[in-house]
């Protein structure tokens, strides 16, 4: 990404995000507390989306859907969600979901009870 570009951070966690806008010094870095599944964003409105949050449904069509082409996804995704509305899934089967919602290059691999995915919107 380039220095024109927007960067996304979402968590529904304000800990977290403040940390983040801490550590954070670029001008193009947006925080918003709430859920990836429903982003209050347009359409290809944004570079990059990075998230911290339980893999749930509708998260990787909602990150291809704000995403302009040729933006990424980073994700964090925990497997477990206290309140049932996880998926639960293994790394091949979120490889798949973020590959049928539109995705190329995806890459998912194991780090410390979680599943980080990477991907490019085409």
């Amino acid at each position: 990404m380039g220095p024109e570009g927007d960067v996304l951070v979402v968590d529904e966690s304000v800990d977290a995000l403040e940390l983040l806008r801490r550590e954070t010094l670029a001008p193009n870095v947006f925080y918003l507390l709430g859920s990836i599944e429903v982003l209050p964003l347009t359409d290809a409105s944004v570079d990059e989306v990075l998230a911290t949050d339980v893999l749930r449904p509708d998260a990787a069509a909602e990150c291809f859907r704000v995403l302009r082409p040729g933006g990424e996804v980073a994700f964090a995704a925990g497997d477990e969600d206290r309140a049932g509305g996880t998926l639960n899934l293994d790394a091949r089967e979120v490889e798949r979901l973020f590959t049928a919602a539109g995705f190329d290059g995806v890459s998912v691999a194991p780090a410390r009870e979680r599943l980080v995915v990477a991907a490019r919107k085409p």
